[in-house]
């Protein structure tokens, strides 16, 4: 069957875009990747049309490497999610098990510790039940669990603590049940704690503060209760 030449395939010719059999422009592909996309994707092209000639010589290259690139691009991508994802888990384990920076705020612990300093949590103490007598710690408040408090453990378990009221013209006797501890603020006139809302659980406890880090002229770690221990023996 002798081969049809359209009008189209004759200018096409004329205009140097068909030099011979199989020699053509790479950008005649981005033309017949348009004309013949249902020809060259859904079914066999035998016909003659010179879109379809240049789409079976360039069309498969063509989707190599469309191919290629896009293996490329989502690998990059998925790359980067997993990185993401992994630093994201060592952050978490960081920040939840080991430790980190926090911003103190209020003056509830003056004068240990003054509003906006920075001072270094860590988490393992909580962990293995490590919460010692004296130790700053940071904990959920019972009153607000969307709050965090900063107070210092003044009783465990089992302690029978002498507490002062609010106003410090009372006196009382608290034992600590199990599983709790007693906090208070080391500035006990402008502090709400144990002493407000009574033990607090010891689950509530996130980290012990034991180190400040700003400001410079009190850096170190960080020094014992200006109150001193009331602990009762009766």
């Amino acid at each position: 069957m002798a081969r049809r030449i359209t009008e189209k395939c004759i200018l096409r010719q004329d205009d140097g875009l068909l030099q011979g059999p199989g020699i053509l422009k790479p950008w005649i592909t981005y033309i017949c990747f348009e004309t013949c996309f249902r020809c060259f994707f859904w079914k066999p092209c035998n016909c003659l049309k010179i879109e379809c000639i240049i789409e079976k010589t360039y069309g498969q290259w063509w989707q190599s490497l469309h191919r290629t690139m896009l293996r490329g691009v989502l690998g990059k991508t998925f790359r980067l999610i997993g990185y993401t994802i992994q630093y994201g888990c060592i952050a978490h384990c960081a920040f939840e098990y080991v430790g980190g920076v926090v911003m103190c705020s209020g003056p509830s612990m003056e004068p240990t510790i003054h509003n906006s300093d920075i001072v270094f949590a860590e988490n393992l103490s909580r962990h293995f039940y490590g919460i010692q007598r004296g130790d700053i710690v940071i904990a959920k408040s019972p009153s607000d669990p969307k709050s965090n408090i900063c107070k210092r453990v003044i009783g465990l378990e089992g302690d029978k603590i002498l507490s002062n009221s609010p106003s410090g013209f009372f006196k009382s006797h608290s034992y600590v049940p199990v599983g709790h501890v007693w906090l208070e603020g080391d500035n006990l006139q402008n502090s709400t704690d144990s002493r407000y809302y009574g033990p607090v659980p010891y689950g509530l406890i996130r980290g012990r503060i034991f180190f400040k880090i700003w400001p410079l002229n009190d850096f170190g770690f960080l020094r014992d209760s200006p109150n001193g221990h009331r602990f009762s023996d009766d």
